[in-house]
């Protein structure tokens, strides 16, 4: 976890629907025992909340309560709060489209589900009749590393293209305002040179949060976006080799981007740029509600 509270308070207290209704906390003698944090997804255009996909953002009970019953009462009220909003889907962990909290701060550049590394999280919740859903890859590349994959293909790519900066996308959402337009972030654009157009494009945010944890400068890639036109064909690959030469010149250290499982061109574009998997997240999902 960060080592101030700027990072916490700009990722949840800031955010324009934050509701203290979904933050519960767990008492015991007047001290904070436990807490669940409970929030909702975002429409399909990313325009607005969706109040019918209800999430359990974080939960979490300190050791010597663990075991009592305090999870499991936390989890429950808070289910009730997103039914009594109108929830009619309930999931467990984040992911993109259902992320209204807690962005950069859990999980690296952006939450995916809860972690393998974190052992608890599976059980508890299949324990709540959670069931295992979408799972996710968290990528990472050691810049201190500088030989960058090569191939006949990737210098086609590069002769005809140029990477390019710029401060948001053409049509930023209100997602994007919520989430990358309150962190210091830029996005790279992979362009074609002689039409100008984009092919491939990714945003870079700042983990310095991280920094003293991890005892090195790292950056995450988030919302990253390949033209139809163009998948399949290296430029994602190319995107990422061009973005962490950029990055290498600033002296960052470490580069991390997440990857769905059920999306296999993405995953053969991370590991052919570089990137090795070292965690997994898991959204669990609700039966019913």
């Amino acid at each position: 976890m960060p080592s101030c509270t700027d990072a916490f308070e700009t990722a949840n207290y800031a955010q324009p629907y934050f509701d203290p209704l979904g933050l519960i906390l767990a008492e015991e003698a007047g001290k904070v025992v436990g807490f669940v944090h409970a929030g909702f997804g975002f429409s399909k255009d990313k325009q607005s909340l969706d109040r019918s996909i209800g999430v359990i953002c974080a939960v979490m009970v300190l050791p010597e309560f663990r075991r009592q019953g305090v999870g499991r009462e936390l989890v429950r009220r808070a289910e009730e709060y997103l039914r009594q909003a109108s929830a009619t889907e309930i999931v467990a962990g984040q992911f993109s489209g259902c992320d209204p909290f807690y962005f950069s701060l859990y999980g690296g550049a952006k939450p995916c589900g809860f972690l393998a590394s974190d052992p608890l999280a599976a059980p508890f919740f299949q324990s709540l009749g959670y069931q295992p859903g979408n799972t996710f890859g968290v990528y990472s590349r050691d810049l201190l590393e500088c030989k960058d994959p090569f191939s006949m293909r990737l210098m086609s790519i590069r002769r005809r293209t140029e990477l390019t900066l710029t401060d948001q996308p053409n049509q930023p959402t209100w997602w994007w305002y919520t989430h990358l337009g309150r962190f210091e972030s830029v996005r790279f654009r992979l362009v074609d040179k002689k039409t100008k157009t984009p092919l491939a494009a990714v945003s870079i945010i700042s983990l310095d949060h991280y920094t003293s944890k991890w005892n090195e400068r790292a950056i995450g890639l988030v919302d990253m976006f390949v033209a139809e036109s163009e998948r399949g064909k290296g430029m994602g690959q190319a995107l990422l080799i061009e973005t962490v030469r950029n990055l290498r010149q600033d002296l960052i250290d470490r580069v991390e981007i997440h990857g769905p499982d059920d999306n296999p061109l993405a995953l053969k574009a991370l590991c052919g740029a570089g990137f090795c998997r070292i965690d997994t997240g898991t959204v669990y999902k609700k039966p019913s509600v």
